[in-house]
């Protein structure tokens, strides 16, 4: 798997293949990218957490949601974390924590995605959690 360095990063949100709103240069990592909270948030047990970030990927690319060290070093979890070529909207982050309360404040840096290009031809994301707005609960029926 090859993933995508921070210079390629930006070359696909010039060209408007991939896009991050808003984007902040300093979330910008050599091979990945900081999400953000979108309010502030106090972890304990199982937290819904929604990205600052709306994210929109095209079809040959794919992402994978990572725990930022320092939230693994409080004892913060995230559960998940694939996103499909083509899917649009926040990520919601199901975050746990077994000890004592986390805060997170607005705009904090919680999670990393790391962007890799897929091969082959897919007709993109177009689940129940497509256009996702906050944080989501599950859509099973």
């Amino acid at each position: 798997m090859t993933i995508l360095l921070e210079s390629d990063i930006l070359k696909s949100i010039e060209k408007g293949d991939l896009s991050i709103e808003p984007f902040c240069e300093e979330s910008l990592q050599p091979a990945s990218y900081d999400l953000r909270a979108d309010q502030e948030y106090t972890i304990q047990g199982l937290t819904l957490v929604s990205t600052m970030e709306t994210v929109e990927l095209p079809e040959d690319m794919a992402g994978i949601v990572r725990m930022r060290s320092t939230f693994g070093r409080e004892g913060v979890f995230l559960s998940g974390g694939y996103i499909d070529p083509g899917y649009k909207g926040d990520i919601t982050l199901c975050l746990m924590n077994a000890e004592v309360p986390v805060e997170i404040k607005e705009g904090e840096g919680v999670s990393q995605i790391i962007f890799f290009p897929v091969s082959g031809s897919t007709k993109g994301y177009r689940g129940k959690y497509q256009n996702s707005k906050g944080s989501v609960r599950s859509k099973r029926s």
